[in-house]
């Protein structure tokens, strides 16, 4: 994944969530990140498919539970 995707992934997460960039590293997670709710996490799912062209799986949209996992399960899509 290029740096460029990579900001890209943490600018979507940020506009989504109404987070700054300092607050969102790899362990940023749903259960400790008190503006990522359900509704925020759909959002962002379809923020990403809409921008990266993708169509994700419901098991990988599940394992979207940090920002370090949904970068890994981006990369995966933009690698097939």
């Amino acid at each position: 994944m290029t740096n460029e995707s990579e900001r890209t992934i943490k600018e979507i997460f940020c506009t989504v969530m109404g987070a700054e960039e300092f607050e969102v590293n790899d362990e940023t997670a749903y259960n400790s990140f008190d503006k990522w709710d359900s509704l925020k996490h759909l959002q962002l799912v379809s923020e990403y498919e809409d921008h990266f062209d993708l169509e994700f799986q419901m098991d990988d949209i599940i394992a979207m539970e940090n920002f370090g996992l949904i970068k890994e399960i981006i990369h995966k899509y933009m690698a097939e």
